[in-house]
């Protein structure tokens, strides 16, 4: 089956770029506010997925916003030696923030702030797009680090 033409054409051209560009904006600022219960922790935000790519279409792309929390982090230590396993749980302690608070703390900052427009998924919270705001998913992360050695 032959693709139109036109969807080639639309295909082609990268589309809603300045109402992606507000729509990050805004729900970075609102991420970013003082008042959010993660303020003063040690977080980063950024794109991911098509807009952050460059590749987001006209009327198919939604813009993804990452906020990861830098204070902790997931691990595989499974390759690690007996005695690098034994040097890595002597070198760490257990984190004052968990990733978990911090997840529920993000949701609910979204939900104080876009009443109504949030949905929480699995991994990513769905922000329903309102006036120019496109939709968006939020994901809040933490870093995965897999170790093969420890010293």
């Amino acid at each position: 089956m032959a693709i139109p033409e036109s969807q080639l054409e639309t295909w082609s051209h990268q589309g809603a770029v300045k109402q992606s560009r507000d729509t990050y904006a805004t729900i970075k600022g609102v991420l970013e506010h003082s008042s959010a219960p993660y303020a003063g922790k040690d977080y980063s935000i950024f794109l991911q997925g098509s807009y952050g790519n460059d590749t987001n279409i006209f009327a198919d792309s939604d813009v993804d916003v990452v906020i990861q929390i830098n204070a902790v982090y997931f691990d595989d230590t499974s390759s690690l030696s007996t005695d690098d396993q034994a040097a890595y749980k002597t070198s760490w302690s257990k984190a004052d923030y968990p990733y978990s608070e911090f997840k529920a703390d993000v949701i609910n900052h979204l939900t104080k702030n876009f009443p109504g427009r949030v949905t929480p998924g699995n991994k990513a919270v769905f922000v329903e797009g309102e006036g120019n705001r496109r939709d968006a998913d939020v994901l809040p992360a933490a870093q995965f680090r897999k170790y093969h050695r420890f010293r």
